[in-house]
């Protein structure tokens, strides 16, 4: 029998080469009039987002430049702007800093003058997640965090006593997600490693989660497929490869909703405090974790288990044929990444001990004691 669950669904997808030139159309035939558009730094400068603008010169547009993971400051300041200008829609264009920002400050829009959005993050905050939010679309740039399709955005504070948390609720999932994989063929090789195991990361940890269910079985494992065949390509020399991109930004997508409906586990659960800390990149953290967490796993799972039996299959879809052949799989994606350690952001080893002590296993099918989530954390200096 099935057990028991619930499915977040998703807005509407447009998905393809070439749909980003939809996007300003799109916000026309809404009768939006004063349009805010969140957008990383980058794809701000290229003649795309200025061809977008152009079609849209007779509405009053603010453009936020995003750079770096959203802040409880940098989102506060960028609400306050949009509040100035009566933004009437937010479209989020970008990597999972710039479409989380966008979600933050569609949801900090509506509310009173002077509220952070730190009152109301899980964790620090002490008042309940608001389900109002200005009307939002989402654009990725990259095919990573799948924040696209999620109902959370990550805000960090970094430092000492620092904090990464979400700020989650159901309706915050985008309205319309525009989805064109061609807009990543632009992005650096650094970011192409870090959100590609990051998706794969998310697919693989929602998949084999104990509270997977079979709709996010049946959407996850061929995503799995895609971006574990897809990722050797994009980091060789297939980068410019639009079939290979396609995948990744599909794989991207179904990430977000296997996380947003089946949780995560060892990897994102380190990930949240290690970005708390210093400000290392969320990919490149759970690019670094995902082989030697799931080589973990996968000694102390037991035979036949679920959690086995799913990597099994996986391996299949990898044509790698063994669990050892997954975990080979895996580190071969690692050394193609090039992913720099972590004792280069910062990272002492005090702070990798205590981290490490944590429970901070969330939903992983199997559970690892604290020496040797150490003895991983500290692998990685």
């Amino acid at each position: 029998m099935i057990e028991r669950f619930s499915i977040s669904a998703t807005g509407n997808l447009r998905f393809g080469e070439g749909t980003f030139t939809e996007l300003a159309p799109l916000l026309l035939q809404r009768g939006f009039e004063r349009i805010a558009f969140v957008v990383s730094t980058t794809f701000s400068l290229t003649k795309l987002f200025a061809d977008c603008l152009q079609t849209l010169d007779q509405v009053a547009v603010t453009v936020l430049p995003v750079s770096g993971e959203p802040s409880v400051d940098s989102v506060d300041a960028a609400t306050q702007i949009v509040k100035e200008a009566n933004c009437d829609v937010i479209v989020g264009i970008g990597g999972g800093s710039a479409l989380d920002t966008a979600k933050a400050v569609a949801v900090m829009a509506t509310q009173k003058e002077g509220l952070s959005v730190k009152r109301f993050l899980e964790g620090v905050g002490d008042m309940a997640p608001p389900a109002e939010r200005l009307p939002l679309y989402a654009v990725p740039t990259t095919a990573g965090t799948g924040s696209e399709a999620t109902k959370n955005a990550v805000i960090s504070q970094i430092g000492s006593n620092g904090f990464k948390k979400s700020l989650r609720h159901d309706a915050y999932i985008p309205d319309m997600v525009i989805i064109d994989p061609s807009l990543a063929l632009a992005v650096p090789f650094s970011v192409t490693a870090a959100s590609g195991l990051d998706a794969l990361t998310q697919l693989l940890e929602a998949y084999t989660s104990v509270r997977a269910n079979p709709f996010i079985d049946a959407l996850a494992l061929p995503a799995i497929g895609l971006a574990g065949n897809a990722l050797p390509g994009l980091l060789t020399d297939k980068s410019d490869s639009i079939e290979l991109r396609a995948d990744m930004a599909y794989a991207a997508y179904i990430s977000g909703i296997a996380i947003a409906n089946a949780g995560l586990g060892y990897v994102h659960g380190l990930a949240g405090p290690l970005g708390a800390l210093h400000s290392v990149p969320h990919g490149l953290v759970c690019g670094s974790l995902i082989t030697p967490i799931n080589k973990a796993m996968l000694k102390r799972a037991e035979s036949g288990s679920i959690y086995a039996e799913k990597m099994q299959r996986v391996a299949k879809l990898w044509h790698v044929g063994t669990l050892e052949g997954v975990i080979q799989h895996l580190e071969n994606l690692n050394r193609l990444a090039k992913l720099p350690s972590l004792g280069s952001f910062g990272f002492s080893l005090h702070e990798i001990e205590e981290i490490g002590a944590k429970d901070l296993k969330r939903d992983a099918p199997v559970i690892l004691d604290s020496k040797t989530v150490t003895h991983i954390l500290q692998s990685l200096l």
